[in-house]
Order: structure tokens, then C-alpha cells, then sequence
């Protein structure tokens, strides 16, 4: 089988699987929470009646994702901003390099940001162990998402890096439409958003020249930084055992991180739109440097503008003063603010029965100090 074959089997929906995708959306036993979620008091049945309506991805993303997102920042943060997209050319594709910090909303905020802003929404990576469920697959392929092939031996993962690589240059190159990607291989749990250099190889996977291939992908860092992340705690729980042995995943617990990552807490959210590497890179191409040296100087370019451009918070201050044991951020909050955030770490570290409660809490704090000194880097 050719990758063309193969690019049917990954791509999101076309307008002509819109309807059927709608239909099953609507008999599963599990989307009718999401329209309770979504209805805020109104007719459910008036609901699913216009959703029935949608015949294109276009309609599906204007009405269904935007709303969607709408409700979730209204119900479960104080506010979204955003800043950098005034750069972006409508007539230009973009390889969009985020940082990831949770498993739906990351790719789904920028979604309807460039929806808003009259901009062409991308298509987004969505790995293919997360396509667990009918209707998450059907919600992903009607928003655009693609699956994404990870793990596996050695050959597997060089087979679905080839494949990854052709489909996401197809798109970009092709059919001329922006692409959303995380910087890493799932979720940063640590607070430390670092770029994995086998990413911008998988990129240019087959090109001698990787600067020129990297080059006609305007890749742009993106930046998101929500003041309280809403899987704080299982991250932390996470990293903690991951220290005692090795952690095994539960079943169902990616679903249950991404109904925290929707209903928890966030406080605000911010986007920021880095600068497009197309400088970068041709700078890089007139050193003559070796095709692994331009990636790493790539990388870190893109780790660079990630840091620079995350929105730090009270919060992300008092944990690394904290940390410290020292007051060198203190003008960045107050002392009420210090009060109400060791308040929510206790009570939520007194919730992880078994763990000891302090080293819960320092990879807490961490998550939260790291953007501080990554920021400071600079």
C-alpha cells in the first residue's frame, strides 16, 4: 500500500462523511452528555436538531466546535486572550509547533481563535491511541484532526515516521492547508515544554536538505499557558509514581484527563503566535551546518520562542519563589494570592491517599516554576 492509500485511512472527514458521522454522533450513548454540557438550560432536542442540520466541516467547525469551545471557556475559566496572530498571511499555510498541555483543548482553542479571526482553520494531529472510542473519533475527524502514528518496534516507529512525514508535507504543500502539532510525544507533564529534535527530523524525513524542506513549512511556535491546569494534580501523581517504577496507565484514563482537561479549572488562557522560522532557517542554510546541527538549532529556536511567549501567571511566581524559599517574584502577586494557592496544592495533594504529601507537592510546584526559569533562560 502507497502513502496515498494510506492518507485515506488517517484524514479527517470529508464534507460528504459529515451526515453519517452526525447521525452516529447522535445514537451513541455518550453524546448526549455533551449536549446537556452544551445546552446551558436550552432545548436539548431543539440542539440536536440543529445539529443534524451541519453538512460540511466548515459548518460543523462554525457552529458545533466554536460553540463548543465557547461554552468551555465561559464555564470553566476567567477569560481567553491571545496575541501574534495579527502576523499570520490568510494566504499562507502553517505548520503550527505548540506546546501541549492538555489532550483536547490545546488544538481545539486554536481552532476556534483562527475561526474567529477569519482565518482557515488547520488540521490537527491527534494520536491514534486516542481514537478509543466511536465518538471521539467522529468528533475528531468532523474538526479536522488526522491520526497520528506513534510507538511501536523500531521499524514500526521509522514505517509511521515516513508516513507521518509524507502526509503532513502533503498537506501543507499540496493542498495548502495549516497543520497544528506538538512539540513532544504527549502531554508536558512536568511544566518543562522542550521540543523533541525527532519531530523536525521526522519533517523533513527523506529531504538532503533539510533547511530548504524545513523551510517551505512556515513552521510557527505557539504558546498556550493556562494559569491553572486543570490536570495538575494527575500529572503530578503521574510523575510521582513514574519515580517509584514504572507508570502504567488505567483504562479509560486518557478519557478521564480529557473530561478534567474540559471541565476543570483553568483560570485564564493565553495564546501567543510566535514569528515564522523562515529567517531562521535561511540563516541557518547560509552556515552550511550539518543536517543534525540545523535541527537542533531549530529546535531550540522553537523552545526559545515557546518560552518567551508563555503568559506567566501569580501562580506560576509563587511556586517558584516557593521553591527558591525566597520572595524574588514577590511583586508579581499578593499575599492573597499565595494564601488561595497553597489552599487549592493541599487540598488537592490531600486527595492522592498512599503518596507522600511533600514530594506531591514539590513536583506540583514544578510544574508550575518551570515556565518562570525556562523564561528566565533568555
Amino acid at each position: 500500500m502507497g502513502f496515498s492509500e494510506q492518507f485515506d485511512d488517517i484524514r479527517p472527514y470529508n464534507d460528504h462523511e459529515v451526515k453519517p458521522a452526525i447521525e452516529r454522533l447522535v445514537k451513541h450513548p455518550g453524546f448526549a452528555g455533551v449536549l446537556n454540557y452544551l445546552s446551558e438550560g436550552s432545548d436539548v432536542a431543539e440542539l440536536s436538531r440543529k445539529f443534524r442540520e451541519l453538512r460540511s466541516v466548515d459548518q460543523f467547525q462554525a457552529v458545533f466546535s466554536s460553540h463548543t469551545v465557547e461554552t468551555i471557556v465561559k464555564k470553566s475559566s476567567d477569560g481567553l486572550s491571545y496575541s501574534g496572530a495579527e502576523g499570520l498571511d490568510p494566504g499562507k499555510p502553517y505548520l503550527f509547533v505548540a506546546n501541549h498541555r492538555d489532550i483536547v483543548l490545546d488544538a481545539a482553542i486554536m481552532q476556534y481563535l483562527l475561526h474567529k479571526d477569519g482565518y482557515k482553520t488547520s488540521q490537527i494531529t491527534f494520536s491514534e491511541n486516542l481514537m478509543m472510542d466511536q465518538l471521539l473519533l467522529d468528533l475528531g475527524k468532523l474538526n479536522k484532526m488526522f491520526t497520528f502514528y506513534r510507538g511501536g518496534s523500531k521499524i514500526t516507529q521509522y514505517r509511521n515516521a515516513m508516513i507521518n512525514s509524507a502526509y503532513i508535507n502533503h498537506v501543507l504543500r499540496q493542498e495548502k492547508e495549516s497543520i497544528w502539532i506538538a512539540q513532544r510525544n504527549g502531554r508536558t507533564k512536568n511544566g518543562d515544554d522542550r521540543t523533541q529534535t525527532g519531530l523536525i527530523k521526522m519533517l523533513a524525513m527523506g529531504s538532503e536538505k533539510v533547511c530548504d524542506s524545513l523551510a517551505e513549512l512556515n513552521i510557527i511556535p505557539v504558546t498556550i499557558s493556562y494559569e491553572n491546569e486543570p490536570c495538575d494534580i494527575l500529572k503530578a501523581r503521574e510523575l510521582y509514581i513514574g519515580r517509584e517504577g514504572k507508570y502504567i496507565k488505567s483504562p479509560n484514563e486518557d478519557l478521564k484527563s480529557i473530561l478534567a482537561g474540559i471541565t476543570g479549572d483553568k483560570g485564564r488562557i493565553h495564546f501567543t503566535f510566535g514569528g515564522v522560522l523562515n529567517d531562521c532557517i535561511i540563516k541557518l542554510k547560509s552556515e552550511k551546518l550539518h543536517n543534525n546541527d540545523a535541527v537542533d538549532r531549530i529546535t531550540r529556536e522553537i523552545d526559545r520562542q515557546i518560552h518567551l511567549g508563555y503568559k506567566l501567571w501569580p501562580n506560576n511566581y509563587i511556586a517558584a519563589d516557593i521553591l527558591e524559599g525566597g520572595t524574588r517574584f514577590k511583586h508579581h502577586y499578593s499575599e492573597k494570592d499565595v494564601e488561595h494557592f497553597k489552599m487549592t496544592m493541599k487540598a488537592k495533594a490531600s486527595g492522592l491517599e498512599g503518596l507522600d504529601q511533600d514530594e506531591v507537592a514539590n513536583i506540583y510546584l514544578d510544574i508550575y516554576a518551570r515556565p518562570v526559569f525556562n523564561f528566565e533562560l533568555y
